[in-house]
């Protein structure tokens, strides 16, 4: 029997400023967005989970922060600078061992469990748990820990038990890819099985400004991933959408 069509849409940033968050939860509420991932290192965390919890459907993971502000957990020294900020790209990619890593990764994890989010699954800002090998293994370990899918890009028998998806867009993305055309053709080269497709909605707000290089984009994202077309498609082609609860 052939799999069935299935699309989580899974919105990054949830917390990384009230716009991003306000954007993300009105794409679930009138668009086609199933599920978030939460960076829980922001001064803006505890609001969004706030927000969030009239939306029992909205799934809910953890974006795992490796390279933006400061750790939750208690002074990894391979992650860190003298100011106790994460250290970024090559220097935190050269520096970072998998004990502190994974340290981190409780720590952000358990601010979830304790604000009684039911963690549908982990991924991390800028893929850096795919960019450093031993970032890798720090999540796997603990996802299978915790019994969490995980965000991949190779194919989910590569991960033993470890629940992913079949496939995972990452390209609608940026100025050029984000269009109403690019995101209907990427829907009509869905596979059976399920893939995720990954968006930044957002509204704009000044706090954006200072915290990422992506912004004006994020407001055109949320157009369409609220546009009635688009949610026609999905129905009228029997595209089932699912979070990574439903793996």
């Amino acid at each position: 029997m052939e799999k069935k069509r299935q699309l989580i849409i899974n919105a990054d940033d949830f917390g990384l400023t009230p716009g991003v968050s306000a954007g993300i939860l009105y794409a679930h509420q009138h668009g086609i967005v199933t599920s978030t991932t939460a960076m829980v290192n922001t001064e803006f965390a505890m609001e969004a989970l706030q927000a969030a919890k009239p939306f029992p459907d909205l799934g809910i993971g953890l974006h795992f922060v490796l390279d933006a502000g400061r750790p939750l957990s208690s002074s990894p020294a391979s992650l860190i600078d003298r100011n106790g900020d994460f250290l970024k790209g090559e220097k935190l990619i050269a520096s970072a061992q998998k004990q502190d890593i994974k340290q981190e990764l409780e720590a952000q994890l358990q601010f979830l469990l304790k604000e009684e989010v039911k963690v549908t699954h982990i991924d991390s800002h800028h893929h850096m748990h795919l960019h450093i090998p031993c970032a890798l293994e720090a999540v796997n370990e603990v996802a299978k820990e915790h019994g969490l899918p995980i965000r991949t890009f190779s194919e989910k028998q590569n991960h033993g038990d470890i629940r992913t998806t079949d496939y995972l867009r990452y390209d609608f993305y940026g100025e050029d890819h984000v269009s109403a055309d690019y995101l209907l053709q990427l829907f009509s080269e869905l596979e059976p099985g399920v893939t995720e497709v990954m968006c930044h909605p957002g509204f704009m707000d000044t706090w954006l400004e200072q915290k990422s290089s992506y912004r004006f984009t994020r407001a055109k994202e949320l157009a369409l991933l609220t546009d009635s077309n688009m949610i026609d498609w999905l129905d009228q082609h029997k595209v089932g959408l699912i979070h990574y609860g439903g793996l």
